[in-house]
């Protein structure tokens, strides 16, 4: 994703049981990000000795669940033509109002 750019944000977490058992399916959920500005996000899941959808009552032995997200910042300049040079400029202009104490517009 994102033309093979480095995430801005990557993020990994790993779950283990010896033993798990739902008294109650949990309702499946789906992980939703908002915010500006936009962005781009690929998330996965693996799962080792539990299904997907796993059965209520029953015992899952030796378990575990990795989830990966990554995530790229698209900035809304992205895919639009710009001169470096003005970017390079607004960004220097900026630096000096903040050094004065003025803030960002």
């Amino acid at each position: 994703m994102s033309g093979g750019r480095r995430p801005d944000l990557d993020f990994s977490t790993s779950v283990k049981a010896r033993e798990v058992t739902f008294g109650k399916v949990p309702k499946k959920r789906k992980v939703a990000y908002y915010g500006e500005p936009g962005h781009e996000t690929d998330a996965e899941v693996e799962r080792e000795n539990i299904p997907e959808e796993p059965e209520a009552g029953v015992a899952y032995r030796d378990v575990k669940v990795d989830w990966k997200v990554a995530q790229w910042i698209v900035h809304p300049a992205e895919g639009e033509d710009f001169d470096a040079e003005d970017v390079a400029r607004e960004v220097g202009q900026r630096r000096r109002r903040e050094a004065e104490g003025a803030g960002p517009e």
